[in-house]
């Protein structure tokens, strides 16, 4: 199985997105859904109340066996992909950013959704403002990799309002947001406020690098915001023990403050294999 960084040096979304996907299909299917539909998919054995009408008779007659047809069903789910575009997306760890691990993870998820045939669109979050880059069209999924292979990230974010179109609408939709969910207050709990809505699930992924989460330096080291680019130089061993109380404390409340109905919080460490979050993100997608 090619690791992570394997994957991102790849530097081609469509091939890696096509390479996760091979891997969630070795063994259980991947959560594409099946159904009553117009294109055949697969067989699968009779079960108890299922319509009659459905049994290949030819296939019977055949092997005596009663399988009944399945095809992809039309889904009526619309899934938005919203990328964070702040400066601190820009953090490197074991040779790759966080936003390159994001990108691929992105471009997965719709290749998925492209595949099962979900409605897709993405947005980016970037220089204080929301924007819709790609809308739900039969060539969305291509739209987003080209989206996704320019991106960069850079500045800060604080929202000055939220676009009435992403927290209103009647459709079915599953919200997926990529994100390191970092807060100088409370501007992402504000902002997941904004967007609940009875018809909408948001996923929200929290992408952390093992030294965020662990910390483990010794010596000196010079740190640097990724937002504002202020540096300092701090022994890192001296500010373990504190960074380490505090960090923890803050993701605990934020896990507590987003606990929310139609919300959940998926946090993710960078070392995590891409195959291994994607089937995380779709065993925990529950839309009613």
């Amino acid at each position: 199985m090619p690791s992570n960084l394997e994957i991102i040096k790849l530097n081609d979304l469509r091939l890696s997105a096509r390479l996760i996907s091979e891997q969630l299909r070795q063994g259980i299917h991947s959560g594409i859904r099946v159904g009553v539909g117009s294109e055949f998919e697969q067989y699968r054995h009779y079960r108890p109340g299922d319509d009659l009408k459905r049994i290949d008779w030819k296939y019977f007659s055949r092997s005596g066996k009663y399988m009944v047809k399945e095809s992809t069903t039309e889904s009526n789910l619309h899934i938005r992909l919203i990328l964070d575009l702040s400066g601190s997306m820009n953090y490197v760890e074991n040779g790759f950013s966080r936003l390159d691990y994001a990108k691929n993870l992105l471009a997965s998820l719709a290749y998925l959704g492209y595949l099962q045939g979900d409605a897709l669109s993405y947005y980016t979050l970037s220089e204080g403002k929301i924007e819709q880059k790609v809308s739900p069209t039969p060539k969305s999924f291509q739209r987003i990799l080209f989206y996704l292979e320019e991106e960069k990230a850079h500045g800060t974010w604080p929202l000055e309002s939220l676009p009435d179109a992403l927290s209103q609408g009647r459709d079915r939709e599953l919200v997926i947001w990529v994100s390191d969910f970092l807060q100088k207050e409370t501007e992402w709990e504000n902002l997941v406020a904004g967007f609940r809505h009875p018809r909408k699930e948001l996923m929200l992924i929290q992408l952390l690098g093992e030294q965020e989460l662990d910390f483990n330096l010794e010596g000196n080291f010079v740190f640097r915001d990724l937002e504002s680019n202020q540096e300092f130089v701090q022994d890192g061993k001296s500010v373990q023990a504190e960074f380490k109380k505090k960090f923890k404390t803050y993701l605990d409340e934020l896990s507590l403050r987003l606990q929310l109905p139609k919300v959940q919080l998926l946090r993710i460490s960078m070392k995590t294999p891409l195959s291994e979050v994607v089937r995380s993100i779709l065993n925990r997608k529950h839309l009613s």
